[in-house]
């Protein structure tokens, strides 16, 4: 007779599914919840999932259980056996199996606290956790808030105004900027990458009364071979009409 839940091993079989219950001789009814709860203290719980799966696939093809009453009769099974180890005495010899025993199950239960979509656990248990979600939601939403309000202090209503067609000059004169050393012979200014440039374009700058798409300034800053650009947007010589150049002390 099979089991109202688990899949059973069939008797003498010697090829059985390593999630199947049950011994060479079969499956006891009577005892198949110890079966199903022997192999979870023996297993990692990275196969949890694939091992409810195996018995709950078997439940429902063969119409013995809803998915709710399946979760419902595997949450009680591990609950009991948790109660039953942790009223076993401590100072037996056998407190260190009950110990690691427990301890799986506890992990087996963390498992089936992620898998219950219908709230089917006991009500406070369900309760105490959607508090904690809140608390930890409300917690979060004020880390945004006050990240949202320092980040709200850079933000501009108008941008600086590029004269028409000459996004290219500004692009150069920056491109020149990032070129530029001072006196001691460093660099005055210093980036690993070139996407600030052409973010800070986009952010700060209007060009022809439009937004500049990022895209559009980060064209112009992509990696050369020489002076030519590998790809990308190139500046004409027409839009070269600037140069930077360090004064001399003596001139001043």
């Amino acid at each position: 007779m099979p089991t109202n839940y688990f899949k059973p091993r069939k008797r003498f079989s010697f090829s059985a599914h390593p999630f199947d219950l049950g011994t060479l001789m079969g499956l006891s009814h009577s005892h198949d919840d110890n079966h199903f709860l022997l192999k979870i203290y023996r297993m990692d719980e990275t196969v949890f999932s694939d091992y409810y799966r195996h018995h709950l696939n078997y439940a429902l093809e063969n119409n013995l259980s809803s998915e709710e009453d399946f979760f419902l009769h595997v949450w009680q099974i591990v609950v009991n056996r948790v109660r039953h180890y942790e009223a076993k005495d401590p100072f037996s010899r056998n407190h260190a199996i009950h110990r690691n025993s427990i301890e799986k199950l506890q992990q087996f239960k963390r498992y089936l606290n992620g898998i219950d979509q219908w709230n089917a656990r006991p009500s406070h248990i369900v309760i105490d956790e959607k508090d904690g979600l809140i608390q930890n939601q409300k917690a979060e939403i004020e880390k945004l808030s006050v990240k949202f309000a320092e980040l709200n202090k850079y933000e501009v209503e108008l941008k600086i105004l590029i004269d028409d067609g000459h996004l290219p000059t500004l692009i150069d004169i920056l491109q020149q900027l990032r070129e530029v050393r001072l006196p001691s012979g460093r660099k005055l200014l210093k980036s690993d990458h070139k996407i600030p440039y052409a973010k800070m374009i986009a952010k700060y700058f209007s060009h022809g009364g439009k937004d500049i798409p990022i895209e559009t300034a980060r064209n112009y800053f992509v990696e050369k071979k020489g002076d030519v650009s590998i790809k990308g947007t190139s500046i004409q010589p027409e839009h070269q009409l600037f140069k930077i150049v360090l004064i001399n002390p003596n001139e001043k």
